[in-house]
């Protein structure tokens, strides 16, 4: 696999909660993500979630949030029970 150029910000992601994952997720795991990787996340999270990852990785914040550079998002298939914190490293 290509080393893409780290452009932005280091995006962590957390998994907070894997009930039910069908791919295997487990509560605790983390890596990187970008808009270059997706991580461990099957298609349909990273989808989900791709929007939040761009907007921590440029340098968006979240308006109603308590923590400009963390947002929580949970799998797109609700019986899954996946919870995913998304953080931006600054630095």
């Amino acid at each position: 696999m290509s080393d893409f150029p780290r452009i932005g910000s280091k995006v962590v992601a957390k998994v907070l909660e894997a009930k039910r994952c069908t791919i295997g997720l487990k509560e605790g795991e983390e890596f990187e993500v970008s808009v270059h990787r997706c991580g461990d996340f099957c298609g349909a999270f990273y989808h989900s979630a791709y929007n939040l990852i761009t907007l921590l990785q440029f340098g968006g914040s979240f308006p109603l949030s308590d923590d400009p550079d963390a947002v929580v998002w949970e799998c797109p298939n609700f019986q899954n029970r996946v919870r995913v914190e998304f953080r931006r490293v600054k630095g």
